[in-house]
Parts: structure tokens; sequence; C-alpha cells
């Protein structure tokens, strides 16, 4: 580590709020365009660079920082935008399955909300008529890839590929239908 970044450092861990804000005010809006170049979403991106200074600010006494402050600020950055990428990924996972589970219960399920339920089955409408037809078959019918081949007469690599478009497609029209619900 550079002296000039170990004295920039050492006053952070002393508590040396100007030192602190002026690299704040130094880094925030490049680090803020960094983090936009992974997730794409600017609000998110100042929320995140926040609560990394935050996170700085709170926990200097046990960071022990080994390279550069700027390789530090950056690599700490990108770290929570891929952690952040890879908590979306699975919550996307997640809806699917809520998804699934949804569409396999009947209308009177007590837990079911119908105008979400009535939502997904017309987003599954919506899909092209084979691409929905293998998905209700799969989801609906719990019926296994080789047997939808067999039914349909199509190659089981027709049936994985049109899953795979079904669930993106379905993942894209209800995403914003259904974003509320699962936000509350």
């Amino acid at each position: 580590m550079r002296i000039e970044d170990k004295l920039l450092f050492n006053e952070i861990k002393n508590r040396n709020q100007e030192v602190f804000e002026a690299l704040f005010r130094e880094y925030y809006p490049i680090l803020t365009r960094y983090a936009e170049s992974f997730i794409f979403d600017r609000a998110l991106s100042e929320d995140m660079v926040q609560a990394f200074f935050v996170s700085l600010w709170e926990n200097a006494a046990h960071i022990n920082i080994q390279d550069s402050l700027k390789y530090y600020f950056y690599q700490s950055i990108k770290n929570r935008c891929l952690n952040r990428l890879r908590d979306l990924k699975v919550q996307d996972k997640n809806k699917l399955l809520y998804i699934e589970a949804i569409l396999q219960q009947d209308d009177s399920s007590d837990w079911v909300d119908i105008e979400m339920l009535d939502q997904i089955k017309e987003s599954i409408d919506r899909l092209p008529s084979q691409m929905a037809l293998i998905f209700k078959l799969k989801y609906l019918e719990g019926k296994k890839n080789k047997e939808i081949s067999a039914l349909l007469n199509v190659s089981e690599n027709t049936v994985k590929t049109q899953l795979l478009r079904a669930k993106e497609k379905l993942r894209a029209m209800l995403a914003k239908t259904l974003s509320l619900y699962f936000f509350l």
C-alpha cells in the first residue's frame, strides 16, 4: 500500500470525518458509475456505494487493506454488485418456483390470490401455442421431458429449449405485474 493511502486510511480508522468526507466526495461519483456498469440501475448503484462507505466508516478498525485504497474501493463495489446480481438470479428462480407452485394449486386454495393466478394463466396463454402446451404439460401436469417429446413427436432438446424460452418470456411478462406481490 502506498504511504499516502496508508495515511488516509489510518485517518479514517482514527475517525477523521473530514478525510472520510473528502474520499467520499472524490470516489462516490466514480464508484456509482462503476456499479451502474454492472447492475444498470442508477438508484441502486447509488445506494450500494453509499452502503459501502457507511460500512467502511463503521468497520474501518477491522479492515486490512493490502493494495491501494482505490483498488480496495473498486474491488469492494465489484463484489457487492456481483453479490447483488447473484441474489437477483436466486430471487428470479424463487419467483418462478413460486409461480409454478401457484399454477399447481386449484382455484379454491385459501392462500392463492385469484387475481395473481389469473394474470399468470393469461401470460401462459399468450405464449406461442406449442410453447404454452409444453409448459402446461411440464408444470401443470408434471410430465417429464421425455414423455412430452414422445407425446408431441419432438426431440427432448426441443422440449428443453421451449421450456427455457417459456420461462424467459413469462419472467418478462410477469416481472412488472407480479413484482408488487413479491415485495409485499
